[in-house]
């Protein structure tokens, strides 16, 4: 090897060191600021959280009874309340004029599960705007199905409660009918991201 070719290799470790200890600094000043895990748990589990998701609660139960009295499909046949606490997206670094995420938001999900046996376009015409309705492709593509809810990926805190428990969306697609969800969500905390 040539004395010109290891001064080449040289400036290119250089050059690789130099970009690593660059995405080193990134990754440590997008972190700088934000509060961490623990901190966002003990916000999420903190009184003024929890009478903030009892009240968002009450709500959405209440239009969910609502749906269930002047629903034309009758009550809901399971109910999925999924209570997520999750870290927001961060700082978008490529974009300095992208709105701020919050460093946490806290969201509840009510999902009602109805087995109709109508056609899916005149069952769109019941629902309000604002509210999300999805139900089962016909055929045997799993992927088209509806997935059993569960708390978001990052969430720091996460339940999810069915009611029945027992009742599986692999049970309800076993009778007669198309499967919906009729999905109610509301946004009750956020911490605003630094």
């Amino acid at each position: 090897m040539t004395p010109r070719a290891v001064r080449r290799i040289g400036r290119r470790a250089d050059r690789a060191v130099s970009l690593l200890f660059l995405f080193l600094l990134a990754g440590i000043g997008a972190r700088a600021g934000r509060p961490g895990r623990r901190k966002l748990r003990r916000i999420a589990t903190s009184d003024e959280v929890r009478l903030k998701r009892e009240r968002a609660e009450r709500e959405l139960w209440a239009r969910a009874e609502e749906i269930g009295r002047t629903s034309p499909w009758g009550p809901a046949v399971r109910t999925t309340l999924v209570d997520t606490s999750a870290r927001g997206g961060g700082r978008n670094h490529l974009d300095p004029h992208a709105p701020k995420q919050p460093a946490l938001y806290c969201v509840l999900r009510l999902h009602l599960y109805f087995v109709v046996d109508r056609p899916a376009e005149d069952v769109l015409g019941d629902v309000r705007s604002g509210e999300l309705l999805s139900w089962d492709v016909p055929g045997d593509d799993a992927r088209a199905r509806l997935q059993e809810p569960r708390p978001a990926r990052r969430a720091v805190l996460g339940t999810c409660v069915s009611d029945p428990s027992d009742v599986t969306l692999a049970v309800l697609r076993e009778r007669p009918g198309t499967l919906f969800a009729w999905t109610l969500s509301t946004m009750y905390h956020t911490v605003p991201g630094a």
